[in-house]
């Protein structure tokens, strides 16, 4: 009988760990942070922030908690909503550091966006976020 139970124990503890495991994203995936920007969801952007990012939107830079980040982002995407953005370069150095360059394009605007990750572990968080207006 304490077997059984000890069993059971034991499963519903992996049962739980799985699940909460599945409710943020785990790994870092360059395709849904594409989609991120074109669709303007700060919301969705900060789940892959570190729980701190330094922030710089047109020379406005800063240190950042994960909430703050996202509420300036939000304010970002309503003053230029998106019409579209794409990844131009993926570069990194042997190790924990990787970098993304993208072009995000608004109605009149366009951004040049330079994204900075480290490995931690089996994820990858964003420590900052540069968002650059580009002179046309």
């Amino acid at each position: 009988m304490k077997k059984i139970i000890a069993l059971l124990t034991l499963s519903l503890i992996l049962f739980m760990h799985s699940n909460a495991a599945d409710n943020s994203p785990s790994l870092f995936n360059l395709t849904d942070v594409s989609i991120y920007f074109k669709t303007g969801s700060s919301k969705e952007l900060a789940k892959y922030f570190d729980q701190a990012i330094n922030l710089n939107i047109n020379g406005n830079q800063g240190d950042y908690s994960k909430n703050q980040a996202e509420y300036i982002l939000k304010d970002f995407f309503i003053k230029y909503p998106p019409t579209d953005f794409r990844i131009l370069h993926k570069g990194g150095s042997p190790g924990p550091t990787t970098f993304f360059v993208g072009s995000y394009i608004t109605d009149s605007d366009q951004f040049r966006i330079l994204i900075k990750g480290a490995d931690k572990g089996e994820l990858m968080r964003i420590y900052s976020l540069e968002i650059i207006k580009i002179r046309i």
